[in-house]
């Protein structure tokens, strides 16, 4: 039996993990490849296109990247009654009009309440408790 040089063995080691970590880069770039070629297809020319907004769905929408959180009432004829919570507030209840109302930094969800009020308001922008 002949003995190994310990060198040897940190070296094939170190190899090994190399050529793992060189795989696992190769097949995240080829993955992400199509999709950034299209995204930049549909761009044009253009690189400094904005963003897309995000798809917005009805009811509460929480904010992302320093954008507060909104409550989007996807009726068009009607203003509604919601609950919004609040972090360390407590609850209260807002009309809202069709369309997008940003509510409070501190506001941690929102819904339709039917309960309050018969559900339906007059004014947007009122308040209750």
């Amino acid at each position: 039996m002949t003995p190994q040089n310990p060198a040897t063995h940190r070296t094939r080691r170190r190899a090994g993990t190399l050529a793992l970590a060189a795989v696992a880069l190769a097949g995240a770039l080829t993955c992400s490849g199509p999709a950034t070629a299209g995204a930049s297809e549909a761009r044009g020319a253009t690189a400094t296109a904005a963003a897309p907004e995000r798809p917005t769905a009805c009811g509460w929408n929480k904010g992302s990247a320093g954008e507060h959180a909104w409550y989007e009432h996807c009726a068009t004829n009607t203003n509604v009654w919601i609950q919004v919570t609040r972090w360390a507030r407590g609850r209260y209840h807002r009309c809202v009009g069709p369309g997008r109302t940003v509510l409070d930094y501190d506001a941690t969800g929102a819904w339709y309440d039917s309960n309050y009020r018969g559900g339906l308001c007059s004014h947007p922008g009122d308040t209750g408790p």
